[in-house]
């Protein structure tokens, strides 16, 4: 039975029964965006669970799943997956213990098709009515069930004793006999034996109690059923599949990457492996990306990074030089179009991400596991059974080497790794990159702050309400320390009790102004900062005396917060219409919002096209003219959240969060200062859109009048433009096109030039026979890239198409080499890229291509004569 057919029948047989078929959820959980689905129904149906809402009493899925922390069986054991599916049938008070067993029995042996003697069950020691279900109105013979304790039939596993508290309750598991030939032999072989003929197919959990602080279980008032069955592990039983990774949803990419490599499937055990791993990771990878989730390096993002860099190591262990992943997206959306066809749909933007971090990683391929050797036998050396952190890290931050992926390549070689001192030095690299944005607050961490703060717990902020206010100054700090008193023209920092002064946070950058006083004092604050909850003021004294105690009046520039709030709220305003226009996967990343103008990152695989950024920008300019009203509440954390307020990743909240919404379409968690009614902001103009990151892009936008000034000034450049044109403005665009075209067509003209003068500069050029192929290696004079692959393409065609041609040249101070490899060498004697990485070193470089063509490039053109001279030799060994 087709994997496909086994989902279907699944959920028509329950939803027949009464149960909505509730879609898969997200592998990013709503509740958590910087983790993935773990497969839990818990997860998925916890309001229901907790009684919340009841809008229907029972429930089937089939839900995503993503899990890692068996990662290194992967491949190794017949059902270790990362990426999988997980069907379910669920009750929420409703049915309970007797249909959810006869049900379970009816699918597999009625729907399914399984045989009755294939099947036996677990239930927990004390659940006798489990136990009697089975065999009283099930019939299933006493020796076919089997009673198992706390950790084998409760969940969660060993609750009664160890916890956690909250609902739980007894299981029943489901398990199917694959046949001797998967066995032990031993004439005790039954479900509780380690070897792999009796598999768990179906677990059944009867979610009846609460468990108590002190160890009591105390009966729920709502009993639960929450079932899950593996979708994969249910079709490999059908179809007689060795391993999960043999059905037939999983064959087409298995096979897809055994023919990358060059291998065969099934004859040989290590190879089968790697290959079983790779088609597996390459999923995953491939539905998260689809998801939403793209590499980083934390959260979510680390465990793709890893999952899809583990991949590509694996395919270079099989043999695999340079990229595949990416060209597999379209075999994972073919076997999985029919429940999953938004795989298909998103291939190119999926396979871009994957193809984008493979290229990052092979950049450092190489070096990494020539370092790691180093680093191997520096400590073997030593006598050392682990790799320090510090060199750990350096294989992380240097070559791009996730830490479980260094210790999986470093336990071949029999050694481990010091985690602690791993995540000491990620620790203080981190420091470090979070210092240049903490040097103006530094000096308060390391003695006047804890002083400050014996002062005052945290500056009240009175900004949202008043850009003026009377206040004290409770410290005045120059020069790193705390003084009595400062004057004219000293650098301060100064601590308020309360403030009107935004202190940077968030994106916004801190306001500046002046702090007015008795005698002519006057501190000019040039910028805000906030540490520990305390508002910093850094400036200058213009005049007068400043004193810690002084009554001063604090006075932010009003034009300058205008500004910002101008430039805030448009931010709203653009992430709003960049969902809009390009889906709610264009998430936020980052941002940063001053008073001249507003740069945001967000999550996107491509750069805009025109049309996008046009859309873009008109949807927030008409949002602009609506002028909606900005309204601001403080709301509870979760309370805030099911609102459908846009939280941002990876940043932490307190238990009560500041909520913006600008009309009804923009709801957002947002500490900022912001514009009552948007219309105030005037207009918007998108500046510039470019990628920062592997899948993450930024817009650069001003508003207000520094949006009139820019478009005032491209006015003006267009007219400078026209003038030297002789065109009016609308014939601009035009006449550039024609003189691009003209440019292109000389260029042409001057390419073919230069092809011409190296073809007859080979046209004398010797060609000569080894190992029975011919070869021609000639030196094709001042000419590089493109057109030097093109000579050595026809200098293939002069020997009729077959034999090898190499040729190098020069071009701008570097030197170039090319390989062209007729089709009877390619590939089944001879790659091109083999050629070339023997080769390029001579000429202090490198490079690759196809089997039948390949490049490199090098910073040494004294070598060529070297390098020519050498290709017969290269040349013969290969062949």
């Amino acid at each position: 039975m087709k994997t496909d057919e086994v989902r279907e029948k699944f959920l028509g047989f329950f939803a027949a029964r009464g149960a909505r078929i509730v879609p898969s959820d997200s592998l990013v959980p709503h509740n958590d965006p910087t983790l993935l689905f773990t497969g839990a129904g818990m997860n998925q149906f916890k309001d229901q669970f907790l009684g919340l809402r009841l809008e229907y009493r029972a429930a089937v899925s089939c839900q995503k799943c993503l899990r890692t922390g068996d990662i290194m069986n992967v491949g190794v054991t017949p059902a270790h997956q990362t990426f999988f599916e997980m069907l379910g049938n669920f009750s929420f008070g409703g049915y309970f213990k007797r249909e959810a067993i006869a049900w379970a029995w009816e699918f597999l042996t009625s729907a399914m098709g399984i045989p009755e003697n294939r099947l036996q069950a677990s239930v927990h020691v004390s659940d006798d009515e489990a136990g009697g279900i089975w065999e009283k109105e099930i019939g299933l013979p006493r020796t076919r069930i089997s009673r198992l304790g706390d950790h084998d039939n409760f969940w969660p596993a060993d609750a009664p004793k160890l916890g956690p508290c909250g609902p739980c309750g007894p299981c029943s598991e489901i398990f199917y006999d694959r046949g001797p030939a998967f066995g032990c032999g031993r004439p005790d072989c039954g479900i509780t034996c380690d070897c792999r003929r009796w598999v768990e197919i179906w677990n059944l959990v009867f979610t009846q109690f609460d468990r108590r602080p002190d160890g009591t279980l105390v009966p729920l008032p709502q009993r639960n059923i929450d079932t899950g069955m593996g979708l994969e592990r249910m079709a490999a039983c059908l179809q007689e599949a060795p391993t999960n990774m043999d059905i037939d949803i999983f064959r087409p990419l298995v096979a897809a990457i055994a023919d990358r490599a060059g291998k065969t499937y099934g004859s040989r055990r290590e190879d089968d492996i790697l290959l079983r791993r790779a088609a597996d990771h390459l999923r995953a990878v491939t539905f998260c990306i689809g998801d939403g989730v793209l590499p980083a390096n934390s959260h979510r993002g680390y465990v793709l990074k890893r999952l899809l860099r583990r991949a590509v190591l694996d395919g270079r262990n099989l043999g695999i030089r340079g990229g595949f992943l990416a060209g597999l997206v379209p075999v994972v959306g073919r076997a999985m179009a029919k429940p999953y066809p938004e795989i298909q749909a998103r291939a190119t933007a999926i396979a871009d991400a994957i193809g984008q971090e493979e290229a990052k990683f092979l950049a450092t391929l190489d070096r990494g596991l020539a370092r790691i050797g180093q680093v191997a036998a520096q400590t073997r050396q030593a006598g050392g059974a682990a790799v320090s952190g510090a060199e750990a890290f350096e294989l992380y931050d240097t070559y791009g080497f996730p830490l479980e992926l260094a210790e999986e390549v470093l336990a071949n070689e029999g050694l481990g790794v010091d985690r602690a001192g791993y995540e000491a030095a990620l620790a203080e690299a981190r420091a470090k990159a979070r210092e240049g944005a903490k040097m103006k607050g530094e000096v308060f961490a390391r003695g006047p702050l804890q002083e400050v703060k014996k002062l005052a717990s945290a500056t009240e902020f009175l900004g949202y309400e008043s850009l003026e206010a009377a206040t004290t100054a409770l410290a005045v700090v120059i020069g790193g320390r705390l003084a009595d008193e400062a004057g004219p023209g000293a650098q301060v920092t100064v601590v308020l009790d309360r403030t009107p002064f935004y202190g940077e946070s968030g994106g916004q950058v801190g306001d500046t102004g002046l702090l007015v006083g008795p005698g002519n004092l006057v501190v000019r604050v040039d910028d805000t900062q906030k540490l520990d909850g305390i508002h910093l003021h850094l400036g200058e004294v213009e005049s007068g005396g400043l004193r810690p105690g002084a009554a001063l009046e604090a006075r932010v520039d009003p034009e300058r917060r205008l500004d910002i709030r101008r430039n805030h709220t448009a931010a709203h305003l653009l992430h709003y219409a960049l969902r809009s226009v390009l889906g709610e996967r264009a998430e936020q990343r980052g941002s940063h919002v001053g008073p001249d103008r507003l740069r945001f990152d967000f999550q996107h695989p491509a750069a805009l096209t025109r049309d996008q950024r046009e859309k873009v920008e008109d949807l927030v300019n008409r949002r602009i003219l609506e002028n909606a009203r900005v309204v601001t509440r403080a709301l509870p954390l979760e309370e805030a959240r099911q609102s459908g307020a846009i939280a941002l990743f990876g940043e932490k909240y307190g238990d009560t969060v500041r909520v913006i919404a600008v009309g009804d379409y923009s709801i957002e968690f947002c500490g900022g200062t912001h514009m009552a009614e948007v219309a105030p902001i005037g207009c918007f103009r998108l500046v510039s859109e470019e990628a920062v990151a592997a899948g993450v892009r930024r817009i650069e936008g001003v508003t207000g009048l520094a949006a009139c000034r820019l478009s005032r000034e491209q006015g003006e450049l267009l007219s400078e433009v026209s003038r030297e044109l002789k065109a009016s403005p609308r014939e601009v665009r035009e006449r550039v096109q024609g003189m691009s075209g003209h440019i292109r067509e000389l260029e042409k003209s001057l390419s073919a030039l230069r092809l011409a003068r190296a073809g007859d500069r080979l046209a004398g050029a010797d060609v000569r026979e080894v190992a029975g192929a011919r070869l021609l290696a000639a030196d094709a004079g001042e000419i590089g890239g493109r057109e030097l692959g093109e000579l050595a393409r026809r200098a293939l065609e002069r020997l009729g198409g077959t034999g090898v041609a190499i040729l190098g040249g020069r071009e701008k101070g570097k030197a170039s080499l090319a390989v062209v490899v007729g089709n009877e060498l390619a590939p089944a004697r001879l790659k091109a890229g083999d050629l070339v990485r023997k080769l390029s070193p001579l000429i202090d470089g490198g490079g690759g291509g196809r089997a039948d063509f390949a490049q490199a490039g090098g910073r040494k053109p004294e070598g060529l004569p070297q390098l020519l001279a050498a290709a017969p030799a290269a040349l013969g060994e290969l062949l």
